[in-house]
């Protein structure tokens, strides 16, 4: 209970009233000494008797106390709680004393440790005007201002098709492929701001949080202009978006990939607009294919993205995969992978989030492994039956099917490799300047030979790719931290199934294994103290639905 409901002292035409409620049992009673100590600040003089006498009669009105004949001025200062204001009640003398001045207010709020954000005008005032039994804020401390996060404005797109200025844009959301020329500016970066620290009225400092930078870097064949706020392309081509980063790239359309155009290797974009058919195999930056893909071979260091279906497909993915289903595939997708419809028998591997989007789409069979989310609509065939009183295994003519969150120990170990490699790749490269150095220092007194020119060429040449190796490791490993931070968060990752899940059907948090042992619906699994606990989608899905995407057709 609040200390003004427990008791009320009024001092009114010279006189002191208190008022002590009825106490209940059991309930908070007014304390003596606080009261005895308000009396004294505010120079009360009264007899202890007749204090005792009302303090137990507790009769809830007001009582009288004694007469209040005090020369000078009391004045009763308040602070919040968070130290962030400060409140003055003047209580003036009954009979005339010295006068209350602006000096007397202010050292009397720094004798309450009240030392910055006093209002001087404001105290004036309520000198000025007799402004008593009133209290009024004289002191305020400063809150502070959280930084701006920073963002990017595309350039690259159509004005009407860009972001909205000032919003988080996600780059993998980002229709890409747009058409630019040499020299045009792609992106614009927006900083972040430190943003404002604030202070108590007790000068306490509190401070501010600051403004995320946006993190986007100029990829093959752009750069940054000199004042370093806007990425330019320094080729004609199109625009690709991989991770974090915003390159400028030439593009291959084929009609189709088979025995007649054979296997299809590309340095930029490869857009196919039939299907892939077996024993072919497609290598380049980005890969889109308007049609299936049948038993072929499929690696980019950036995105994939199949209008139709895999069928017994291998794919190695760097960054996305957006695909309509597959069946017998084995796809390794380094952050997150999209199916629209259903995956049968298939194994997948993706750093970050793995989901099925129809709300009539399945998984059946095989083994499906994130990093960090799983989200699916149902697990099984349609209108497969499933065995009740199946402990740990599924139906007999039912494939098993294993999902999994969280980071293999494997994968942590090629990521920590990573930087390892990285620091080795600065090294040499820092060993070739110095040799490239010497070189030119020797030329420019000996003079330039043939010999020494071709040294040259080929200490520039591995200069150049030592800068790429490290740059992309280094690019890597900061994605693995990024997947690493979120899986932490989630306490090792979360399994969401919102459909139908059968009997059987086994999953992994954190290599703890939980087996479903009854047909059931609508869980999210997620690892608690106890070990993989199950419960509905919706709670844990309102947490974590931001970090699924949607990669833009």
């Amino acid at each position: 209970m609040p200390k003004a409901d427990l008791y009320k002292i009024s001092i009114s035409d010279g006189r002191v009233l208190l008022r002590i409620p009825q106490q209940l049992v059991g309930a908070e009673t007014a304390n003596m000494d606080e009261i005895q100590a308000e009396l004294h600040l505010k120079g009360v003089d009264y007899i202890p008797e007749q204090l005792q006498e009302i303090y137990n009669r507790t009769t809830g009105e007001f009582d009288f106390l004694t007469d209040f004949k005090t020369t000078s001025f009391t004045l009763q200062i308040e602070l919040s709680k968070d130290e962030g204001e400060a409140y003055i009640n003047i209580i003036p003398p009954r009979e005339e004393g010295d006068p209350l001045t602006l000096q007397h207010v202010i050292a009397a709020l720094k004798e309450k440790n009240i030392l910055l954000g006093i209002n001087s005008k404001t105290i004036e005032k309520i000198i000025g005007e007799r402004i008593y039994y009133e209290p009024v804020l004289v002191a305020c401390g400063r809150a502070t201002v959280a930084g701006k996060h920073g963002f990017p404005e595309l350039l690259f797109l159509p004005e009407k098709s860009r972001p909205a200025s000032g919003i988080h844009v996600n780059l993998q959301e980002v229709p890409v492929l747009q058409k630019v020329q040499e020299g045009q500016e792609l992106v614009r970066v927006e900083l972040a701001t430190k943003g404002e620290n604030g202070f108590t009225i007790t000068g306490k400092l509190i401070t501010s949080a600051p403004g995320k930078q946006y993190r986007i870097r100029p990829g093959r064949n752009t750069r940054y202009n000199p004042e370093g706020t806007h990425i330019i392309a320094t080729k004609s081509g199109v625009v690709c978006l991989n991770n974090d980063s915003i390159s400028v790239e030439k593009i291959k359309v084929v009609e189709k990939v088979d025995a007649s155009t054979g296997h299809v290797r590309f340095d930029g974009i490869v857009s196919i607009r039939g299907n892939v058919s077996d024993r072919c195999s497609i290598e380049a930056v980005r890969i889109d294919i308007g049609g299936s893909v049948g038993k072929a071979r499929l690696r980019s260091i950036g995105e994939i993205r199949v209008a139709q279906g895999l069928s017994g497909t291998v794919v190695q993915c760097g960054s996305s995969l957006h695909v309509n289903n597959m069946t017998d595939a084995h796809v390794s997708v380094g952050e997150h992978a999209l199916v629209d419809e259903f995956v049968i028998n298939s194994n997948i591997f993706c750093g970050s989030t793995l989901q099925v989007t129809s709300a009539s789409g399945y998984v059946s069979g095989g083994v499906l492994q994130a990093g960090n989310l799983i989200r699916l609509p149902n697990v099984g065939l349609p209108g497969a039956e499933t065995k009740k009183d199946v402990a740990e295994k599924p139906a007999s003519d039912a494939p098993q099917t294993i999902l999994e969150v969280g980071i293999s120990l494997k994968n942590r170990k090629q990521f920590n490799e990573l930087e390892k490699h990285a620091q080795e790749s600065l090294h040499s490269l820092q060993d070739d300047l110095k040799e490239i150095t010497s070189i030119l220092d020797e030329m420019e007194e000996i003079g330039w030979n043939e010999e020494r020119i071709e040294t040259l060429t080929e200490l520039e040449s591995k200069a150049n790719k030592n800068v790429m190796s490290a740059f992309s490791d280094l690019r890597k490993r900061e994605t693995h931290d990024g997947i690493n931070d979120l899986n932490r968060s989630t306490n090792g990752g979360v399994v969401f199934i919102t459909g139908k899940i059968p009997a059987g059907t086994a999953i992994n948090v954190r290599r703890s294994r939980f087996n479903v042992r009854e047909n059931t619906t609508d869980k999210a699994y997620s690892f608690a103290e106890n070990g993989i606990q199950a419960g509905p989608c919706k709670e844990l899905m309102k947490r974590y639905q931001q970090y699924f995407f949607n990669m833009p057709g």
